[in-house]
């Protein structure tokens, strides 16, 4: 029976500790198995002992003595193991915290090497990594600050067209987000690099011609050269001389970058640090190389806009040239045309006797093409003070109903000769108008000779004058060829006459029209022109009112060349 509940209870003791000693997972899983098998063979033991002096009672006394010691000696090893599993279980937990607290972002936490050597390893490789990490996210920060500093300088400097702003704003960005101690930007001249701009205190003004070649080679690379230590060894790739140069501002470190537009060199930057141990980093080189194809790409759009200046300069003085020469010309001719015109009053005269009747049409149609040329000497005067800028109105109150029939009376010879109709139509009240009287004379006069010229034989031209509201508009409508659509957009641009004139060989100056423009704009008016091909052209012009006025005395004034129908 004793027998019996021994077996029983060592029988329950295995079975309650077996899962304690199932294949463990981990090194804690190996402690717990050593202790849970100490355990089994400490109850195995004990139930030994107490089976033994359950059937002999005189061996319990040596039995429990026994059973002291062993159990003694029993404990003694699970003491051991347990300690032993304190000190490596200890670290091991520090670093699985580690491990969850840098995954939760807390990047600071660090572990306190202890426990067993391959322990120690462990905790001073996560250390390591933990620095390494940190350092890479430093090194990604300033990478990216840098980069924005540049993307920044980049805007400041395609906001600028002249070369002296874009190195100013290149070494100001420089000095803002690098620490740098000398900033030099060389530009190609010639066979010398020639700082154009640096910072102050800088004694040198140029490199060396040796510089260009070897600044050209690093060029092509598309990379730049960089010294962490002047005095090392590896310096000595440098040209002596510029080397020279480097050293005498006490510099220790270099960074020459060169800049250009495709491969061609526009110069370089070059980059001093004066104190030890200030290594250049990579982000600084990325950021200053950036940097200096923004300052290549520059300059060379401020090239191209200083050469584009430089031609438009030439061009502005080349016509300011032509304008005087016009003017001065066309000064100096209308003398002797407007002698040779008295002349030929003076011969068409009749009570000279001088001219019979072949004599007086010879007569006629040199008038005819001396005032014609007189025209054009005047265009070209008026044309040359506009764009002198001495082509000002006097504005004064003026009629310009009045002014018709005297326009009328120039053009009628001119419509006549070519077989033109020409009627004219004014209201019976006074158009005040502030204007000066002989500029816009000479606007209906351009208008109505422009009429009769591009209008053929048996054509009509008609001028009409009126009242439109608070404006007085004068309209030319002629029957003539008219404009076609695609010449209408340049027709007041100087010198510019319609394509089917010209295919026509119709002489003209391509002046009018850019006249009347600008005597029109004098008195704060407007012209517009309505045409089409073959089918004739209306100019219309409004000239603002100074204010209503009486009725005049008498009618309209309706003129027409005699023999053709108004």
């Amino acid at each position: 029976m004793r027998r019996t509940a021994a077996a029983e209870g060592r029988t329950s003791i295995t079975d309650r500790d077996r899962d304690r000693v199932k294949s463990p997972r981990s090194i804690f899983g190996y402690a717990r198995a050593v202790l849970a098998a100490q355990s089994v063979l400490t109850a195995a033991a004990m139930s030994f002992v107490l089976a033994g002096a359950a059937r002999h009672p005189i061996l319990g006394f040596g039995l429990g003595w026994t059973s002291a010691v062993l159990t003694g000696g029993l404990l003694l090893p699970l003491l051991a193991v347990a300690l032993g599993l304190r000190w490596v279980s200890g670290p091991l937990q520090a670093a699985m915290e580690m491990a969850h607290k840098r995954a939760r972002g807390d990047m600071a936490v660090r572990i306190v090497p202890g426990g067993p050597a391959d322990v120690r390893d462990l905790a001073n490789s996560m250390n390591q990594l933990s620095d390494a990490s940190d350092q890479l996210r430093a090194r990604e920060r300033e990478r990216a600050r840098l980069q924005a500093g540049v993307r920044q300088a980049s805007i400041r400097i395609r906001e600028h067209l002249r070369g002296e702003s874009i190195i100013r704003e290149a070494v100001n960005s420089i000095h803002e987000h690098l620490a740098v101690d000398l900033v030099w930007v060389g530009l190609v001249n010639g066979d010398h690099i020639t700082f154009a701009n640096g910072d102050p205190g800088g004694k040198v003004d140029r490199f060396p011609p040796g510089a260009v070649g070897w600044i050209k080679d690093i060029h092509r690379h598309r990379s730049s050269y960089r010294i962490q230590d002047l005095t090392a060894a590896e310096a000595g790739e440098i040209p002596a001389e510029i080397k020279k140069i480097l050293l005498s501002q006490g510099a220790t470190a270099l960074l020459l970058t060169p800049f250009g537009a495709g491969q061609e060199l526009l110069g370089c930057l070059t980059l001093l640090r004066t104190g030890a141990g200030r290594p250049w980093s990579q982000p600084e080189i990325d950021a200053v190389e950036s940097l200096a194809g923004d300052i290549g790409r520059g300059l060379e759009h401020a090239r191209l806009y200083e050469a584009e200046e430089r031609l438009v300069s030439e061009l502005k003085s080349l016509d300011h040239a032509r304008s005087a020469f016009l003017a001065s010309a066309s000064h100096d001719l209308r003398t002797p045309l407007t002698s040779i015109l008295g002349y030929i009053e003076m011969l068409a005269d009749d009570e000279a006797g001088l001219a019979g009747p072949d004599h007086a049409r010879m007569l006629d149609a040199v008038d005819r093409n001396v005032r014609r040329l007189k025209t054009m000497i005047e265009d070209m005067l008026t044309i040359s003070k506009i764009e002198l800028g001495a082509f000002t109105s006097r504005l004064n109150p003026v009629d310009l109903s009045g002014l018709v029939a005297a326009a009328a009376d120039v053009i009628r010879p001119s419509a006549q000769a070519s077989g033109i109709s020409f009627a004219v139509n004014c209201p019976d009240r006074e158009l005040l108008v502030a204007g000066d009287a002989e500029q816009l004379d000479r606007m209906m006069v351009n208008l109505l000779s422009n009429a009769v010229k591009y209008t053929p034989r048996g054509g009509s031209v008609a001028l009409a004058m009126l009242r439109a509201g608070d404006s007085a508009e004068l309209t030319v409508t002629d029957t003539g060829i008219g404009i076609p659509e695609k010449d209408q957009g340049a027709l007041f641009t100087r010198f510019f006459r319609a394509s089917n004139a010209i295919d026509s060989a119709i002489p003209g100056s391509g002046l009018g029209l850019s006249i009347v423009r600008t005597i029109v704009s004098n008195h704060h008016g407007n012209v517009s022109i309505e045409s089409a091909r073959d089918r004739g052209t209306t100019v219309t012009v409004r000239i603002p009112l100074l204010g209503p006025a009486p009725p005049k005395s008498g009618g309209s004034l309706p003129v027409a060349v005699p023999g053709r129908a108004p």
